[in-house]
């Protein structure tokens, strides 16, 4: 646990000094700083975490039913010789 905080404070100072050196802001080195990009780290991983494992029900939802549902209609069609009919408009 205090290895993970050491180097998500790390993280940190080297994402300041990433900014720095892009010259996209200019950050100084200050615990606070610090202390928010740890924060931001610790916030991401649980972000990371949350997605993940959501991604897999997406994942599930958008390409297995839809195949699975693809393949119900072609076999269906093919034993009835009819496509079928779950809606009449």
């Amino acid at each position: 646990m205090l290895m993970r905080l050491v180097m998500i404070v790390l993280a940190s100072v080297a994402s300041i000094f990433v900014i720095n050196y892009t010259g996209f802001y200019i950050l100084d080195y200050t615990w606070q700083n610090i202390l928010y990009g740890a924060l931001i780290i610790i916030g991401i991983m649980i972000l990371y975490k949350i997605l993940t494992k959501f991604l897999k029900l997406f994942l599930f939802v958008v390409i297995v039913v839809p195949v699975i549902g693809i393949c119900f209609y072609y076999i269906y069609s093919y034993v009835t010789g009819e496509p079928p009919s779950f809606m009449q408009f």
